[in-house]
């Protein structure tokens, strides 16, 4: 097993545990894709990245039991390359007149769980504005 695979089985591990119950492969796809983007604006390589991955949940949620013959988490598994080489359409991150936003953030909006990010991201909207929502998650800049 190569170092890039063990990875990209963590990137799917984390997103699967956070989105499966959201909304199937494209809400696990955005997770994992938020994830992809921190890496990318220098918040630590990817070990580090989804270490610290749950100091900036909006919504804790128990991981799912999942059965690993699962269609979308099969599917997933299929998906997780692209997202890690950064060749994956985005489902999260925009482009308008005010610029590019790449999510940084999610949450379940009816289940804001965590006090940190209502103070440091849900009610900074002008810094924190939400950009996508995929399945029952919305993601933020």
């Amino acid at each position: 097993m190569t170092y890039e695979n063990y990875i990209k089985g963590r990137l799917v591990e984390y997103a699967v545990n956070e989105a499966h119950k959201y909304g199937g492969v494209e809400c696990m796809c955005a997770v994992a894709e938020v994830i992809a983007n921190r890496v990318k604006n220098g918040w630590g390589d990817w070990s580090a990245v989804i270490d610290k991955a749950p100091q900036y949940l909006g919504t804790i949620v128990e991981p799912p039991t999942l059965d690993h013959r699962d269609p979308t988490f099969r599917q997933m598994l299929g998906l997780v390359d692209d997202i890690y080489h950064g060749t994956a359409e985005s489902l999260i991150n925009i482009t308008d007149d005010r610029g590019t936003f790449a999510a940084l953030y999610y949450a379940d909006l009816s289940n804001i769980n965590r006090d940190w990010f209502l103070t440091n991201v849900a009610r900074k909207v002008t810094e924190h504005p939400q950009i996508a929502k995929v399945g029952e998650l919305t993601f933020f800049a």
